[in-house]
């Protein structure tokens, strides 16, 4: 009796100190959301409508339009199409015939000017002209070096705009043969032969990998190159609108159609993107998926549909839905060109790569395992997962970490087995990610070497 109550203490103690000790070594990650910046909102001066006395000089080169190996570029015009009326389509096309004409001379107010542009015939209200503008920079985030501010006059039934870039022509010149450099290195990088989805993922991960997210910015006047492309694939640091504009440059050049979206996210003013997938539309924010503070991507913002988006990210309308309300005259209207239906779930990172686990029989323990094996040979350092509905969250976390037989273990110990001595993966050291609302778990898995 006595040696049966001695192995029976025995045993409770010894699996009070198993779940001790995995309790201590499991790291719940709580990532910190970004302290989301403002967008650049577009600013509006009157200027002089007498006739310019500047010089203007060429930029002697161009941004690289493709077409890459194996890709062909998409171009999408959904601000150019937004726009209702004749005269605000030829400014906007006389924009892109003007962008690479700068003054040589800063103006008394440091700007670079560029050509002025008039439309003949009509006045155009401010608000159609930063409708214009919006456009423009909606459809061509890779015009880098175009100042957030423009300037206008009237000339009898003439609107006179001017525009001002960031840079002069010598220095817009070197800037965007760094830019190019930089894009044409991200795109050769992603096979032609991948899926959508794995060209998404492999620039969404380039991207990720080299920009870093700039804090202590809130307008453009910290930085304009933050809230630009440039900003994110060439110096490596942006905000919000740098992550999204790169997302949208890249993919289209991989063949993946992605706009840019306006809105907050937990109540901040926020960028992020919609991307085309097999004819579905996804949501997916590149901003707070560089969120993990060791340096490594999370995919809890990869491709998700709007209900998911939804529960911390805010849309601003559509400027059809805008300008039906009112004019937006004399106030500052935030708007989308385009705000497709996100529906479908299919591409979301958990349901394209997460291993579902219904039941913890074998068959699942032999998937899961496998599946561990091919992650680490990838060089990958997430194992995704999903869960059914057989059991509760919490059940399922229990059984993986905390409840013999303690199923996260036994995969590794089977995994180790098939793997080289370097790949093996540690015990001792485990992160997840936990999403109860979502039935999903990311699980960081460390290398032993």
């Amino acid at each position: 009796m006595k040696k049966l109550l001695t192995g029976l203490l025995y045993t409770i103690f010894f699996g009070f100190a198993v779940v001790l000790f995995v309790s201590c070594i499991i790291l719940i990650i709580n990532t910190a959301r970004r302290t989301a910046e403002t967008p650049s909102e577009l600013k509006a001066v009157v200027i002089d409508a007498r006739s310019e006395t500047e010089s203007y000089e060429p930029i002697h080169a161009a941004v690289s339009e493709g077409p890459y190996e194996g890709y062909r570029t998409v171009e999408l015009h959904y601000g150019y199409d937004a726009l209702d009326s004749q005269s605000k389509r030829y400014l906007y096309e006389r924009i892109g015939d003007n962008i690479y004409s700068v003054s040589d001379d800063e103006d008394g107010s440091g700007h670079y000017r560029l050509a002025r542009l008039r439309v003949t015939g009509e006045k155009l209200s401010e608000f159609d002209i930063r409708e214009v503008v919006n456009a423009y920079i909606y459809d061509n985030p890779q015009v880098f070096w175009l100042e957030n501010l423009f300037g206008y006059a009237y000339a009898g039934e003439d609107t006179i705009v001017e525009f001002y870039s960031v840079l002069s022509a010598d220095a817009c010149k070197d800037c965007i043969e760094l830019f190019n450099k930089r894009v044409n290195e991200i795109v050769s990088s992603v096979s032609s032969h991948l899926s959508e989805y794995e060209r998404e993922r492999a620039v969404h991960d380039r991207l990720l990998e080299y920009c870093r997210y700039k804090t202590g910015v809130e307008v453009s006047s910290d930085g304009w190159q933050y809230f630009s492309a440039y900003g994110a694939l060439v110096t490596g640091e942006a905000v919000c609108e740098g992550y999204a504009k790169s997302m949208q440059i890249l993919l289209s050049k991989v063949g993946i159609p992605c706009l840019t979206i306006r809105g907050e996210a937990d109540g901040v003013l926020h960028m992020w993107n919609v991307v085309e997938l097999n004819n579905e539309w996804y949501h997916l924010d590149p901003t707070w998926d560089d969120n993990d503070k060791d340096g490594f991507i999370i995919y809890e913002y990869f491709n998700l549909h709007a209900e998911a988006i939804g529960k911390n990210h805010s849309i601003n309308p559509d400027l059809a839905a805008v300008l039906a309300e009112s004019s937006g005259e004399g106030t500052e209207v935030r708007y989308n060109f385009f705000v497709p239906m996100c529906t479908a779930k299919e591409m979301n990172y958990y349901m394209a790569e997460g291993i579902l686990i219904e039941q913890f029989d074998a068959a699942t323990n032999a998937k899961v395992i496998s599946a561990i094996v091919d992650r680490v040979n990838k060089g990958e350092v997430y194992l995704p997962l999903r869960f059914g509905t057989a059991m509760t969250y919490a059940e399922y976390i229990d059984s993986l970490f905390y409840r013999s037989p303690y199923q996260f273990y036994y995969y590794v110990d089977h995994a180790n087995e098939m793997l080289d001595s370097e790949q093996r993966i540690r015990r001792d050291s485990v992160s997840v990610l936990k999403n109860e609302a979502g039935l999903t778990l990311r699980i960081r898995l460390k290398m032993q070497s």
